[in-house]
């Protein structure tokens, strides 16, 4: 471990640990302020692109988060010859998929997903504009904290939605500024990775917003997925064919807004697709999905 790292934090116990990884809690010694550090041997990484992703990360990170309130906040980077530590806000919460199993399939009311979507589509705003597509956006990748949700309710008995916060860089691209350039590798996961990037070739930055479409699907859903197969390869030919369909025994409450929204992101047609900017100013996302609308005076 570098002898910066551990000179300017304590080191704790160990949170999380994933492919290339591990997550451990930290405390800065000038502050007392908790932190979490993942720590990536880069020198077990045999992939080319694995390697370069590690390399990315921490920069792409910092780039994506700064001073974005929806994105996991990195505060510094210590590299030596092997190892890289990334120090970001220890976040105490779930992750939204942790979130959702936990209703037992229940739909996430609409104004709340309205709420969370509206989180992740504006961060993504922010980052693509600062050139970085996240490129794994998944339930998984974006944390929620619902004690901040709890606090700002007005406790007017309705359900209140928690702070959404994208997190794992770790498949990130460089896309430009403005998020007008291309990214290629096929990266992400099945379920949720858009048809461009499982065709090869490039790609741009509203293969994040196919995600978010999925993502938005299986909170109206109660956590059931557009694209589905006994396999990998059988989930990846079922996105490639790409038509998103609303089964009634699960989307009968759901409003002709929200569908219209998700049909707009989880759209084949790369042109056609809406941008994370265009998502913000979608009726849906507007009303606070119909809450606005709902609680007008009589």
């Amino acid at each position: 471990m570098s002898a910066e790292l551990k000179r300017d934090y304590e080191i704790g116990e160990e949170l999380g640990r994933g492919r290339f990884g591990v997550v451990r809690r930290c405390t800065s010694r000038a502050t007392g302020e908790a932190f979490a550090v993942k720590s990536v041997d880069r020198s077990q990484l045999a992939d080319d692109l694995d390697r370069e992703l590690a390399q990315l990360e921490p920069k792409l990170g910092q780039l994506a988060s700064a001073g974005n309130p929806g994105v996991v906040r990195v505060h510094a980077v210590y590299e030596d010859e092997a190892w890289t530590h990334t120090v970001m806000d220890l976040c105490s919460g779930p992750d939204l998929f942790e979130w959702v199993a936990s209703r037992r399939g229940a739909p996430v009311p609409e104004p709340v997903a309205a709420a969370i979507i509206a989180q992740v589509a504006q961060a993504l705003a922010l980052c693509h504009r600062r050139g970085v597509a996240h490129r794994d956006v998944k339930p998984d990748n974006i944390l929620v904290d619902a004690a901040a949700a709890e606090d700002d309710d007005e406790g007017e008995g309705e359900e209140a939605a928690p702070r959404a916060r994208l997190a794992d860089f770790g498949s990130a691209a460089w896309v430009g500024v403005g998020g007008l350039g291309r990214a290629e590798g096929l990266v992400g996961t099945p379920h949720y990775v858009a048809p461009e990037v499982v065709a090869g070739g490039e790609y741009g930055a509203k293969a994040d917003v196919w995600s978010a479409g999925v993502v938005m699907y299986a909170l109206l859903s109660g956590g059931a997925l557009p694209f589905d197969g006994e396999s990998a390869a059988e989930v990846l030919a079922a996105v490639m064919r790409g038509s998103v369909r609303f089964p009634p025994r699960l989307f009968g409450g759901v409003s002709a807004a929200a569908k219209d929204l998700m049909r707009r992101m989880i759209c084949r047609d790369v042109w056609r697709r809406l941008t994370a900017e265009q998502v913000l100013a979608h009726p849906w996302i507007l009303s606070g999905g119909g809450a606005r609308t709902m609680k007008q005076p009589t």
